[in-house]
């Protein structure tokens, strides 16, 4: 099981109330929790995060060993990977009680986040000029997926439809099939990123200031920064934009190609005529190097199809690593292409202990992904696993707010708190 480390980590006098779920929001939060800051992520029994995997009859998680068990909420893989290190309370915001105690919360703490539809806090009647009035100092994020503003504001969204709605998946198939989506609902954890760099950005200027904001992240517009890039050429030159498949307008060969093995795959990408000089000689294909078809990169490109089969011809009947290792060692970008499975094993990732083992009390111990950076004077780790339903809520209700016992029951009798949905 992790164990908490004794560094001072450099969010560790920072407060964020979070009412986050799924993947985006939920990634931004865990991050602010790697680095030391007390996140007290809050849901309600009657709406728990979705990323729970939902509650028998209708259960749509993944568990260990496929075992639901008798509270599945709290075995959710995907749940329990994105909330590590968080605090975990229930509250009702529909009573005036649970709201008044958000307030409550509002009041001691730095940062307040969510990843609602843009709907939800107006509805609620927690708007940021609301929350000021109870602490003139806070920092509020808000990331519903189009923004607060604007006619898609009011549309539920996620990275399965923000990917098309912010072009990506125009850039996404191969040749003429239709555009795709990538399958794992990228444009998540990238908006995820930009949330804790929009939240460290707002606490140094409150540091340097004295002045909390709001900030309203959209999850479609960060995700537009990824094709920056093509945006531009479409803009300046009216190019298409259309789905190219692993290949790179530059560079060539540059892709996926089979090796032997069952669905094993290596990535090439020749950079330049030197480069492909020195793949033909580890090829063993000197001729090809003399070719005038791929002498230059422009040549390269006009009769792609035709190179690539010769690439693919020379790795088939090769292992992935064996190629990697030949071609990194002529300074070739080369890496095989790992499943899920096979990124757990990766040598680079278990040198630098990126894999922890974390404990939870409902799932086990199980190998989690850590903090993706490394601070050399704050090291983070996980600290705790991620919390079941509602098992903070008595400790922080009691200890951070002063809620006395019997108002808790009260709060526990009337379903504003509690651990079942």
């Amino acid at each position: 099981m992790a164990q908490a480390t004794p560094a001072r980590l450099p969010l560790a006098n920072i407060r964020a109330v979070v009412m986050t779920q799924a993947w985006a929001g939920a990634f931004t939060t865990m991050l602010l929790a790697d680095m030391g800051a007390e996140v007290i992520q809050i849901e309600a029994l009657d709406r728990p995060d979705p990323w729970r995997g939902g509650y028998a009859p209708r259960l749509s998680g993944t568990y260990p060993d496929n075992e639901p068990g008798e509270r599945p909420y709290n075995r959710a893989s995907s749940f329990n990977s994105v909330n590590t290190n968080k605090f975990g309370i229930t509250l009702d915001l529909n009573y005036q009680d649970g709201k008044d105690i958000f307030l409550d919360l509002v009041r001691v703490s730095d940062i307040v986040a969510e990843n609602f539809s843009a709907r939800v806090i107006p509805n609620f009647k927690l708007e940021y000029p609301v929350l000021r009035k109870v602490n003139p100092s806070l920092i509020m994020l808000r990331m519903p997926s189009y923004g607060c503003d604007g006619p898609y504001s009011l549309y539920m969204g996620n990275g399965g439809t923000t990917e098309p709605m912010s072009g990506l998946s125009s850039l996404m198939g191969y040749g003429d099939d239709p555009p795709m989506n990538s399958g794992i609902m990228h444009t998540d954890p990238v908006s995820g990123l930009y949330g804790l760099a929009s939240l460290l950005i707002a606490l140094h200027h409150r540091n340097r200031t004295g002045q909390g904001q709001l900030i309203d992240l959209s999850q479609q517009e960060t995700s537009v920064h990824l094709i920056a890039h093509q945006v531009m050429d479409h803009t300046i030159n009216g190019a298409p934009g259309n789905p190219k498949g692993n290949r790179d307008g530059r560079m060539a060969p540059h892709g996926n190609f089979p090796c032997d093995g069952d669905d094993s795959w290596v990535a090439i990408a020749v950079r330049s005529d030197q480069e492909w000089q020195r793949l033909c000689g580890i090829m063993g294909e000197s001729e090809l190097a003399e070719d005038r078809r791929f002498s230059d990169a422009a040549g390269r490109l006009s009769h792609v199809d035709e190179l690539e089969q010769l690439v693919a011809q020379w790795t088939r009947e090769r292992n992935a690593y064996d190629i990697m290792a030949r071609l990194q060692a002529a300074d070739i970008p080369c890496a095989p292409v790992l499943s899920a499975h096979e990124v757990l094993e990766n040598p680079q990732l278990k040198a630098r202990g990126f894999f922890e083992e974390v404990d939870h009390p409902q799932t086990g111990a199980y190998l989690h992904a850590g903090t993706p950076w490394r601070l050399s004077r704050s090291p983070s780790r996980v600290r705790r696993p991620a919390p079941a339903l509602g098992q903070h809520s008595d400790q922080v209700l009691s200890t951070l707010l002063g809620v006395p016992a019997d108002e808790l029951l009260s709060l526990l009798e009337r379903g504003i708190i509690g651990d079942t949905p």
